[in-house]
């Protein structure tokens, strides 16, 4: 890779890092401040929303301000394919086949090592804060973090190409779920950052990725729990997770490869 494009990877990975470091910074040092001072909506609303996605986001902007961002008019990066219900269903298929495997297998490996799951519990989701978890995960982080890694991060990392630039932005959105919601998240969140980077690229719109984003947290927050609330259950979303989502998903890209091909 050319120095050139070295230094706009670097710059982006400094983006994140400052996002990064100034939520969990407000998180660690100044959040515990607050308790017993604000209700505690009021600070997961400063923690989830305001602090990531207004000085986050600003530190953002202001170390990419600048930067050179793809022509939309030429052909390669950020094209015009069709977006067709049938295109985004692939899509969501092809998500939960890549992602669901990896997520429910490293769960699988964490709990026999005696490692407790970290990141949000049914508890959480469905407790008293419901209506909250509702507007974050279906409503405020699809349209934020879609904003923040598929276009303020890749529109930038376009210029050194397509395929580079679609890896490299998905470890961006993989690389903080480890913190927020273990590892396997990061690896599940990987893999689904690499469809909706290429859906970002192809279509040339961001709103198919924020529509991905939203069903795949439907499915794997609000649909996998009430899934486990039984041994039945478990049982076949276990087999879809792992065995039935797959195999649809390597079918269809399998199918999308060979039709490029001809």
């Amino acid at each position: 890779m050319k120095k050139s494009k070295v230094l706009i990877v670097l710059r982006v990975f400094v983006a994140l890092a400052a996002w990064f470091l100034i939520t969990e910074c407000y998180s660690i040092f100044l959040e515990p401040m607050l308790e017993g001072k604000f209700p505690e909506i009021i600070r997961m609303i400063m923690s989830a929303v305001v602090v990531p996605y207004t000085v986050g986001l600003g530190a953002c902007y202001l170390i990419l301000r600048g930067m050179a961002i793809p022509d939309k008019s030429n052909d390669g990066a950020l094209s015009s394919t069709a977006i067709t219900p049938g295109l985004m269903f692939k899509a969501f298929l092809v998500q939960m086949g890549l992602s669901m495997p990896v997520i429910m297998i490293l769960n699988i490996v964490l709990n026999i090592l005696g490692i407790p799951p970290h990141g949000m519990s049914p508890e959480d989701i469905f407790g008293k804060y419901f209506l909250f978890y509702i507007v974050i995960l279906l409503g405020f982080a699809p349209v934020m973090e879609e904003i923040l890694f598929r276009k303020l991060f890749l529109d930038r990392l376009l210029v050194i190409g397509e395929t580079g630039p679609i890896i490299i932005s998905a470890i961006l959105f993989g690389l903080p779920h480890a913190f927020s919601q273990g590892i396997p998240q990061m690896f599940g969140t990987f893999l689904i950052g690499l469809v909706w980077a290429y859906m970002r690229v192809k279509t040339g719109k961001l709103w198919p990725g924020i529509i991905l984003h939203i069903m795949f947290n439907l499915y794997g927050c609000y649909f996998a729990t009430f899934m486990a609330m039984r041994p039945v259950t478990t049982v076949l979303f276990m087999f879809m997770g792992i065995i039935l989502l797959p195999t649809i998903a390597v079918i269809i890209l399998i199918t999308h490869m060979s039709v490029r091909k001809n």
